[in-house]
């Protein structure tokens, strides 16, 4: 849906700063309603004010880039927290509560909220998942990402009936079967979150939109049956998280929040978020510094002498520089820094400034892309596959677990790795494509009536049998 950029943002008197720059991929940044409910979403989200959600800075539309500016968090994901390798890795049940619990303060604000005639704004994540929870150097936790989903289901609403955005193994019972959510259902997902920081597996296989209504919200299973050392009552925390009926769950984050800091006082004592800040330099501290070093480089001055940005400027190619190399912008998924593309092919290069009017309460401010250069001889490790699937209701699979409903986004795998894409309709017809390094940019899949294959993959994708 977006893509994340490392940006500099200036203003009067040498005032700068690093920030995180969310753009809206063009196909949806053309789209007039998506623009208007993106952007509705997006200042109420920017009414969040707490230390536990990351903060938006500014919002708005140059040159028809749709953008957001938010806070720059020096840090990771708690997805890289939970699998710093390649295989997943549990947190102790107190470092799981004490992320859990903050995320949980963050999420609490934000239901909370009220306009200023007092009346409640109703806000829902709808996307709570490792991803959107990250963790800053100093081990502060924030909540990312709010309101993008809501605007992805309400253009989905006049455009495509069914379709679910968010990732299906975090979501509600109610929520995958697109009914109405409150923020009981973000109560859910971070069940889901904190069972699989402290077992290192999801509850469910899967939580499958179009199976629900005939079979029903499986039970999950107990956490101690994964991880024995999971203790008795935080295990009665996670299982009231995730219990299908709305009401038996936790009635606010708020309330979650509480039992969770009960448990963490009578089981551990103090633990604060330098405890976590310890786990994440152990975990993930190599990888930090590179990438600090690395965007610390990039967003440096650049610009020739004598070159500033005009006040009211909009989206322009920058400062003026003889036989400058183009470079598409490399984009990262989540706040935390840049997606890496691997080893000593990254290098800062010039770029393109945006000049935007991003305020900083002085000045118009100016924002630079910060990106990485690739060899010319190679495809881009970062760019995305797009999977583009009729009917817009199959669910789509990616090596087991569930990515959601209709075409999907899917980060191109490193060379000698494939990807399983499975796509199934209601009525049993599937397919199955593995996606490599060397795969197109769009792959189109059509199973819009029983027994039609799908559109034969393009070179670089081979298409497997479907598991029966």
């Amino acid at each position: 849906m977006a893509q994340v950029w490392a940006a500099r943002m200036e203003g009067s008197r040498g005032f700068h700063k690093v920030v995180a720059l969310k753009t809206l991929i063009p196909a949806l940044a053309r789209d007039p309603q998506f623009q208007r409910m993106f952007l509705d979403e997006a200042n109420l989200a920017s009414k969040i004010h707490h230390r536990n959600v990351v903060e938006i800075l500014d919002l708005g539309d140059t040159d028809g880039v749709l953008f957001l500016v938010m806070e720059w968090i020096d840090g990771q994901t708690m997805q890289q927290l939970l699998r710093p390798g390649l295989r997943p890795m549990p947190l102790s049940p107190a470092i799981a509560s004490r992320i859990v619990a903050d995320a949980a303060h963050g999420l609490h604000a934000a239901h909370d909220l009220h306009d200023d005639r007092g009346e409640p704004l109703g806000i829902v994540h709808r996307d709570v998942c490792p991803q959107n929870i990250l963790i800053d150097r100093d081990g502060t936790v924030k909540v990312a990402d709010f309101g993008i989903v809501k605007a992805f289901e309400r253009l989905g609403d006049t455009t495509q009936t069914g379709e679910i955005k968010g990732k299906g193994e975090y979501m509600s019972p109610e929520q995958a079967q697109g009914q109405p959510v409150d923020r009981r259902s973000d109560i859910f997902s971070l069940g889901v979150v904190l069972f699989e920081a402290v077992t290192g597996a999801l509850p469910f296989q899967v939580l499958h939109d179009l199976v629900l209504p005939q079979t029903g919200v499986p039970e999950p299973p107990r956490p101690t049956l994964i991880a024995p050392h999971c203790p008795r009552d935080l295990e009665e925390i996670i299982v009231k998280a995730l219990a299908r009926d709305p009401r038996k769950r936790f009635q606010t984050a708020g309330e979650m929040a509480s039992v969770l800091e009960d448990f963490l006082m009578r089981r551990s004592g103090v633990v604060t978020p330098a405890h976590v800040a310890e786990l994440l330099l152990e975990r993930c501290g190599e990888s930090m510094e590179e990438e600090r070093q690395r965007i610390a480089a990039a967003v440096a001055p650049q610009q020739r002498a004598g070159w500033r940005p005009k006040p009211g400027a909009t989206l322009s190619a920058g400062p003026p520089s003889e036989g400058r190399r183009s470079a598409r912008p490399v984009p990262r998924q989540g706040l935390g820094g840049l997606m890496r593309a691997g080893g000593d092919a990254l290098r800062p290069v010039a770029l393109p400034w945006l000049v935007a009017s991003v305020s900083t309460g002085v000045a118009v401010a100016s924002l630079m892309f910060v990106a990485l250069s690739r060899p010319r001889d190679q495809r881009s490790l970062v760019d995305p596959i797009a999977v583009q699937i009729e009917p817009s209701a199959a669910v789509v699979r990616l090596n087991g677990v569930v990515l959601g409903v209709g075409s999907q986004v899917i980060a191109r795998p490193m060379p000698g790795v494939s990807l399983s894409v499975d796509v199934r309709t209601s009525d049993g017809v599937s397919q199955t494509v593995e996606i490599t390094s060397e795969s197109p940019a769009r792959i189109q899949l059509n199973l819009a009536r029983k027994g039609e294959a799908g559109t034969a993959a393009p070179p670089g994708s081979r298409v497997a049998p479907a598991p029966r």
